[in-house]
């Protein structure tokens, strides 16, 4: 026959059990775990341990146990290998996505397909001029035709470098030079001259074609002076086979000076990193084609002891006042085409 409970019995017992059921509960629960601080009181100072500091910050310091750096490894290494085949399918295509993104926005912003860039001039130098280079290569080409005359001319003139015999030798096959590869040679020393003193102002910096040609003028206008110069002289103070060996040995010495300024003129252009050592070249090749020059005319003229005033006013006038005048108005044109 089945039990039957008194009511308020009944009620009495399923208190008592609901009583003890707490205080199991409250038995067996584990404590609450206290939140670590993200600081730590440290002498007077707030320190995140999750930084690198000095060991003596924590010398005295008892151990406390953060558990922020292991969330980060864990957030790094452990999260993405727990992601479904899914999830990281869908992470790859997204990464794809933008990589493609930022390619084709790098491209718009850098080919310039659409509205185009904006052309940049070179820096000036001699080898961005082509005019000049055409002009070179033309004295080059024009003096390479004529390398028969020219040689004939160097063989005259070698002769007529340092020799002053008033008569000629029946045994000498020197002979003059042509007239046409007197005026090649002639050009060979105002080109290369004139680009080895143009590189010798401070404009060449930033070399122009005008201002290369401007120095080229200036030393072609001093050539022709200085002819008419020792012709005038010679007539005055000379007499003719005199003045003839004295004009053939400017010509001479004129024709060398402009062939070996050839080499370093085209370094000039090409290296300017050797420009200072190049001009000191250019001018002592110059110096010495006048020391010889000079020299013939001391033994042309000299005769007596009052000759030596004759020449130095002659060095004076001739050969030191006008080298001065052609560089101030080299410097002056050079200045009114800047």
């Amino acid at each position: 026959m089945p039990l039957v409970l008194n009511q308020p019995h009944y009620k009495d017992l399923k208190a008592d059990s609901t009583a003890i059921h707490q205080a199991d509960t409250a038995a067996t629960a584990t404590p609450a775990v206290a939140a670590v601080p993200a600081y730590v009181r440290v002498r007077h100072r707030w320190l995140d341990p999750r930084l690198p500091y000095p060991p003596e910050y924590f010398a005295d310091m008892p151990p406390v146990l953060s558990t922020s750096l292991v969330d980060s490894i864990a957030a790094d290494t452990v999260v993405p290998h727990i992601l479904t085949e899914e999830q990281a399918e869908v992470l790859r295509f997204e990464a794809m996505v933008d990589s493609i993104e930022q390619a084709q926005a790098y491209a718009e912003a850098h080919t310039g397909h659409a509205e185009g860039l904006r052309p940049e001039a070179l820096a000036p130098s001699f080898g961005n001029m082509g005019t000049l280079g055409a002009l070179l290569a033309g004295t080059m080409a024009v003096a390479a035709l004529s390398s028969g005359g020219i040689r004939r001319a160097l063989k005259a003139y070698r002769h007529e470098l340092w020799s002053v015999r008033r008569r000629a030798n029946v045994f000498d096959d020197a002979r003059s030079a042509p007239s046409w590869a007197a005026v090649i040679l002639a050009l060979l020393f105002i080109v290369f001259g004139g680009i080895a003193l143009y590189c010798s102002t401070p404009e060449s910096a930033t070399p122009t074609f005008l201002g290369a040609v401007a120095a080229m003028g200036v030393l072609g206008a001093y050539y022709v002076f200085q002819l008419c110069s020792y012709a005038t002289v010679g007539y005055a103070f000379s007499t003719p086979s005199g003045r003839s060996m004295w004009l053939s040995g400017f010509a001479a010495s004129q024709a060398f000076t402009g062939l070996a300024l050839a080499v370093p003129a085209l370094l000039l252009m090409y290296v300017p990193e050797w420009k200072i050592p190049l001009l000191y070249a250019c001018a002592a090749i110059y110096c010495a084609g006048r020391l010889v020059f000079i020299g013939k005319g001391i033994r042309i003229f000299y005769n007596k002891i009052r000759s030596l005033l004759y020449f130095i006013l002659y060095l004076c006038t001739l050969e030191i006042i006008p080298l001065f005048a052609v560089y101030a108005i080299l410097a002056y044109i050079e200045s009114a085409l800047v």
